[in-house]
């Protein structure tokens, strides 16, 4: 940077793209000049509000993990704070071959550790298939990342990517199981299979 004020371009303006812009604002000071771009008709990326039968209805991804902290401390700083709703302690539903079915409990991200689970959600062919995967030799190198849908789908078939895990990482991350790999979605599983587990 020189004596002039400095020019940032922000591209993306989801949610990380406005979190990159405000905190460069911070950073860089008033006289910045800071353009964030964007394909889309509006900002905020996934996150948005639509109607839904006459009333707001929030989608993309709605939900986040308490444990981690820094989306708490940034609504905190953004002064949103009282803008954070907690779960109501109903049990989310997944529709399905035309029925509603309980979420899987009992599952990390919607993998399931048994079959148990998911029974109603998935044939008894996939049960079968969960049952038997630790039966399974599994290919995964230390420091590699895949796919979420690559690893599970090929563990426990299709329809626990489908039925299971997409609607919770659609849930969390707004993103489906085929985009999204498994060290950023779940590092700690991740960890675990660079330990050998």
């Amino acid at each position: 940077m020189t004596g002039s004020s400095p020019k940032v371009l922000v591209v993306g303006g989801g949610i990380s793209g406005l979190v990159a812009a405000y905190r460069l604002r911070q950073r860089l000071g008033a006289d910045a000049r800071i353009v964030l771009a964007d394909g889309a008709e509006r900002l905020g990326g996934k996150l948005r509000t639509v109607d839904l039968a006459g009333e707001p209805v929030d989608v993309g991804a709605e939900a986040f993990i308490a444990r981690r902290p820094e989306l708490p401390a940034l609504l905190g700083e953004l002064g949103l704070s009282d803008q954070l709703v907690h779960p109501a302690g109903l049990r989310p539903l997944i529709w399905s071959e035309d029925a509603l079915h309980p979420l899987p409990a009992g599952t990390l991200m919607g993998i399931p550790a048994d079959g148990n689970s998911l029974r109603g959600l998935v044939d008894d062919r996939t049960l079968a298939r969960v049952a038997g995967e630790r039966t399974v030799p599994l290919d995964w190198t230390p420091g590699a990342d895949i796919a979420v849908g690559a690893l599970v789908g090929d563990r426990f078939g299709a329809q626990v990517v489908q039925r299971s895990v997409d609607p919770l990482l659609g849930g969390v991350y707004s993103g489906l199981a085929d985009t999204i790999g498994v060290r950023a979605a779940l590092p700690t599983l991740a960890a675990a299979l660079d330990r050998g587990a």
